[in-house]
């Protein structure tokens, strides 16, 4: 069984305990941050300790105070020597908890920074056009000169000054 299959069922249990009203999501997201560093790796990924060794780091270095749940969750991934796998059940614990919120990721790209009115604007009208919440990353690149390109899912809208004048380039040249 891969690994993207067993980060699966742990993601998908811990999604029901959400579901339950058992609120997990941030001692996950701190065990799974200290799991994630390279220190941390390299001992989780090192038969020579032992599974208690491995439980204990991640626990005192997430700030020691986690849920029940979450520290029997990194005791039983110590113990079967999977306690790497947590960064990967993190993430998709959160990608769950949006598609159940019915929340939409929409990757923007600027040429220059958009004020926080601006971007209150376009969420609100992508989430007018898709029905659904939607998170916007943005991100700068100088490259387009103007507008933005959005990209939602597999769809890409494309308002950059760059296809605009590429465009008109193609159409004066016929």
């Amino acid at each position: 069984m891969s690994t993207s299959q067993i980060s699966r069922r742990y993601a998908r249990a811990l999604f029901d305990l959400i579901n339950e009203g058992t609120n997990v999501r941030d001692d996950l997201a701190a065990v799974a941050a200290v799991a994630s560093e390279a220190e941390v790796t390299a001992l989780l990924a090192s038969p020579e300790f032992p599974a208690s060794l491995k439980q204990q780091v991640i626990i005192k270095a997430s700030g020691g105070k986690i849920s029940a749940e979450v520290e029997r969750l990194v005791t039983m991934l110590a113990e079967r020597n999977k306690a790497a796998l947590l960064p990967e059940i993190a993430a998709m614990v959160e990608e769950m908890v949006h598609q159940a919120e019915s929340e939409l990721e929409a990757d923007v790209t600027v040429a220059s920074p958009i004020s926080e009115a601006m971007q209150v604007k376009l969420s609100d009208a992508l989430a007018v056009s898709t029905g659904k919440k939607v998170r916007l990353s943005i991100s700068e690149d100088k490259s387009i000169l103007g507008g933005m390109v959005v990209r939602i899912g597999d769809r890409k809208i494309d308002y950059s000054l760059r296809t605009k004048l590429a465009g008109l380039r193609r159409a004066l040249a016929s």
